[in-house]
C-alpha cells in the first residue's frame, strides 16, 4: 500500500473541510467581533459627547461623535443609525 497516496488524501481531506467549514466560520466570528467593537466605539463617543456639552448642544454632541469616529477610521454617515441609537439609549438613562 502506498502511503504517500493515503496521506495525500487525507491532506486534501482536511484542506477542503477548513476551506468549506472553518473559513467562513471564522469570517462569521471576526466580523461579529468587529460589529461589537464599532458598537462599542460609539457609543463611548455618544457618552464622550453627552459629558462634554451636557443637555441640550446636539449639533456640537453630534458634531464631535462624528470627529471622534472619523479619526479612528469610522464613516460617521454609514453609521448614523447606530448613532442615533446610542444618543437614543444616553438620553433615556438620563431621563
Amino acid at each position: 500500500m502506498d502511503w504517500n497516496l493515503v496521506l495525500e488524501f487525507i491532506i486534501t481531506v482536511a484542506t477542503i473541510a477548513v476551506a468549506i467549514f472553518l473559513v467562513p466560520w471564522l469570517k462569521e466570528k471576526l466580523g461579529a467581533e468587529r460589529a461589537q467593537q464599532l458598537e462599542d466605539l460609539i457609543w463611548k463617543a455618544v457618552q464622550a459627547a453627552e459629558q462634554l456639552f451636557g443637555a441640550g448642544n446636539g449639533a456640537q454632541k453630534k458634531a464631535y461623535v462624528v470627529e471622534y469616529l472619523e479619526a479612528r477610521g469610522v464613516d460617521a454617515e454609514a453609521v448614523d443609525a447606530d448613532i442615533e441609537a446610542a444618543v437614543l439609549e444616553v438620553n433615556n438613562m438620563v431621563k
